[in-house]
C-alpha cells in the first residue's frame, strides 16, 4: 500500500502526540529512576540510624547490667577509701588503733605526696587514675610475729587498701638479749604504699 501526502498529512498529528508521549515516558522513567536512588539512599540512611539506635539501646541495656551487678561492690569499695579522694587523717587513725590493739610500743610515720600508682599499665587500668601515696613506718616490736599481726589490724580497719613495698628487721644493739617481755627486742622500718582510684589520674608532682 503506497502512503500519499493525504495519508501523511492525517498521520502528523498522531505521530506528534506519539512522539510526545515518548518523550514525555522517557522523562518519567529518568525521573523515576533518579528518584528510585535518591529513595534507596534515604532508606540506607534510615536502616544505619536504626541499626545505630539498636546498638545504643543494646549498650544502654548492658550497661545498665553492669552498673546494677557492680554497684554493690563499688560502694563497698567507696565506702572503705578504695575509691575518691585520700582519706590520711583515717589512714593515721587506723595506725593508732592498730598500735594499741597490737599492743606495739608506738608508730612513727612519715608520709609523701600523692603520685600516679606506678603498676596501673600492668593492670590494663591506665584510665582509673590510681594513685599511691608512700608511707615510712617505724616501729618497735618484741618478738618478728607482732609485725604481721599489725598489718592485719591495719588491714581489718577498713579505711582503704595498702600493699608493703618492703621491712626491714633489726636487732638493737640497745636492746639487750636478756631485756624483759615488755620490752623491745627489734625495730622494724616498713615501706607501705596506700593506693586510690580517683576519678581523674593525678599529675606527677615534682
Amino acid at each position: 500500500m503506497m502512503l500519499s501526502s493525504r495519508h501523511l498529512h492525517s498521520l502528523r498529528v498522531p505521530i506528534a502526540v506519539l512522539t510526545l508521549v515518548a518523550i514525555a515516558g522517557a522523562g518519567v522513567v529518568t525521573w523515576s529512576s533518579d528518584q528510585i536512588v535518591k529513595d534507596q539512599a534515604i532508606l540506607a540512611a534510615q536502616e544505619q540510624q536504626l541499626h545505630e539506635a539498636r546498638k545504643r539501646f543494646e549498650r544502654s541495656g548492658q550497661e545498665r547490667e553492669l552498673i546494677l551487678r557492680f554497684m554493690g561492690p563499688y560502694q563497698d569499695l567507696r565506702s572503705r577509701g578504695v575509691i575518691g579522694p585520700e582519706r590520711r587523717i583515717n589512714w593515721l587513725d587506723a595506725l593508732r588503733v592498730s598500735n594499741q590493739q597490737a599492743q606495739l610500743f608506738g608508730v612513727e610515720y612519715q608520709i609523701s605526696t600523692q603520685q600516679p600508682y606506678p603498676f596501673a599499665q600492668e593492670l590494663n587500668a591506665p584510665k582509673l587514675g590510681m594513685a599511691q601515696s608512700v608511707m615510712k613506718l617505724s616501729l618497735r616490736l618484741a618478738h618478728e610475729g607482732e609485725l604481721m599481726r599489725f598489718f592485719r589490724l591495719l588491714e581489718g580497719q577498713n579505711v582503704g587498701t595498702f600493699e608493703i613495698n618492703q621491712c626491714l628487721l633489726d636487732r638493737s644493739a640497745s636492746f639487750a638479749d636478756t631485756a624483759p617481755k615488755a620490752q623491745p627486742n627489734l625495730s622494724a622500718v616498713c615501706e607501705l604504699a596506700w593506693i586510690t582510684i580517683n576519678p581523674e589520674p593525678v599529675e606527677r608532682k615534682p
